[in-house]
């Protein structure tokens, strides 16, 4: 008996798929067992005939039931199915360059890919896999089985993250770690942590006293998800606040990581008589962006005016100092976590390390005038 509920926005449909499948799986029924005929189990949920063996047909495509002509449909055991086609997602307007990231995330994924794998990138319309208005393309493929595990780039709704998890489908996010204890997935991330201690020890050991930070989204905005925006922000200011130059709360400004939003702002600090000699930049774009407009006020960077960013996305011979992550090595390491996930392991996450890269973007802060009268 199964318990469907036809007030649910959760098609009925689906909700059989799911409750066979969890049983299924937890060995309700258990593997050889014979389920009754498409007709007797319509007339048993009260549903369409077409309803029952639409379901049906789900699990047999996962490997779960398995159609005998002239006998029935039978319990499989829980296949241990390697992944053959993986999904790449990322969401289009999560940053406004983000197809140059996401560039050579894939190459990381296609080196790490072997003839097992197959590659497909999938942009999100609205950030979400599944899609409450209409089935997106990569709903469909993941639930009639034809995806087979899937990589996340930047970070879908937690109820995605659950969806996938419920339907049994690898999944590893990078770069975003979900906290829902229920549903725990493995991630590949870069160590945030140490990308900022390095940053802040390099910039205070030039003299720098007053930093601004630009930063991307405002931490805790989603509390099931880490976002490595979010930490980065949490990381700077405490190792400021540890290298006795804290930040000043009006020297820190949160963003969609687009330069509108925070320009005006920048602008801001940069005319004021105790502007910021350095600023830290969550994103490679924005500095960039911080950069122009400070030269047109009539500063010099660095002679004025110190500026690094986190992330180096940029091209050959940029200017720009910065924290590198390396994305092919975090998409190599989600791949190999998805292949532990087929296999039956348990991966255990670490951090990716990161590399401070030195330009011409930063140099030694200017000593201040002492005031008038001191000796």
């Amino acid at each position: 008996m199964l318990d469907l509920d036809r007030n649910r926005s959760t098609p009925v449909y689906r909700q059989i798929e799911d409750q066979l499948r969890e049983k299924i799986l937890q060995g309700e029924l258990p593997a050889g067992a014979c389920l009754p005929n498409g007709q007797e189990l319509s007339k048993r949920f009260g549903v369409a005939y077409r309803t029952v063996i639409r379901s049906l047909n789900t699990l047999k495509k996962q490997g779960l039931l398995k159609g005998v002509p002239s006998r029935g449909t039978f319990v499989q055991e829980a296949p241990s199915r390697r992944v053959q086609n993986i999904a790449i997602t990322f969401d289009r307007g999560y940053q406004q360059d983000i197809l140059r990231d996401v560039e050579r995330f894939q190459r990381g994924v296609t080196a790490a890919c072997d003839e097992r794998f197959h590659l497909q990138l999938f942009p999100l319309r609205d950030a979400t896999i599944f899609s409450t208005s209409e089935p997106t393309l990569l709903s469909r493929l993941v639930e009639d089985w034809h995806i087979h595990g899937v990589i996340t780039y930047s970070a879908p709704p937690a109820e995605d993250i659950d969806r996938l998890v419920q339907l049994k489908v690898p999944v590893v996010t990078s770069r975003d770690i979900y906290v829902d204890p229920e549903n725990r997935v493995p991630w590949a991330m870069e160590d945030v942590a140490d990308g900022a201690r390095q940053l802040v020890r390099f910039i205070t050991a030039l003299g720098h006293r007053r930093v601004g930070l630009v930063m991307g989204p405002r931490p805790g905005i989603d509390p099931k998800v880490i976002r490595p925006s979010g930490l980065l922000a949490e990381r700077l200011l405490a190792e400021l606040a540890s290298a006795q130059t804290p930040c000043a709360e009006d020297r820190i400004v949160y963003s969609d990581f687009r330069w509108p939003s925070v320009r005006e702002t920048v602008r801001g600090w940069l005319a004021s008589a105790q502007r910021p000699t350095a600023l830290i930049f969550a994103d490679d774009q924005m500095a960039l962006a911080g950069i122009k407009l400070a030269e047109s006020m009539g500063l010099s960077v660095p002679r004025d005016l110190s500026v690094a960013s986190y992330g180096d996305f940029l091209p050959a011979g940029s200017a720009l100092t910065t924290i590198h992550l390396p994305m092919e090595q975090i998409a190599r390491r989600a791949v190999n976590y998805l292949d532990q996930l087929m296999s039956g392991q348990t991966p255990r996450p670490e951090v990716v390390g990161v590399e401070l890269r030195i330009r011409q973007t930063c140099a030694q802060a200017m000593r201040e005038p002492k005031p008038e009268g001191s000796t």
